[in-house]
């Protein structure tokens, strides 16, 4: 069995050649931030990608310590993006930040009077495992 340094962000194969894909046709300081982001990861096949780890469309449970309250987003692409949702858009701050993390991690949620709050990521929810599960 194969295990994995933790040290290591990771990223899916999938999601590392779509985003790398869309990096090149959409020059900004977000998608520069990202490819920062993406190329200090080790890049896994998607068979071998562990569950506890921060991909795209993966929901993901946080925990505030300071607010003692627990919520929950989804990490999706710029144009799924929805917070009335929670689903957060990978070029967000937040959501460049969350990719390749895993439970147990600790992510800095910016907020709009420019200071961040840590929120302890609790769980990971793979949506793609969930779905063939529910055609099986």
């Amino acid at each position: 069995m194969n295990t994995v340094d933790d040290a290591y962000l990771l990223i899916k194969e999938s999601d590392y050649l779509s985003l790398t894909e869309f990096i090149k046709r959409n020059r900004s300081e977000a998608t520069a931030a990202l490819a920062e982001e993406i190329n200090k990861a080790k890049v896994i096949a998607d068979d071998g990608f562990p569950d506890n780890v921060v991909s795209l469309n993966a929901t993901v449970d946080f925990y505030d310590p300071e607010l003692s309250k627990a919520s929950k987003v989804t990490l999706v692409l710029p144009w799924q993006a929805d917070l009335t949702k929670r689903k957060v858009s990978i070029l967000s701050p937040v959501g460049c930040a969350l990719i390749g993390l895993r439970t147990g991690g600790r992510v800095d949620w910016p907020l709009l009077n420019g200071k961040a709050r840590k929120l302890d990521i609790t769980a990971v929810s793979q949506q793609q495992k969930l779905k063939r599960r529910a055609l099986a």
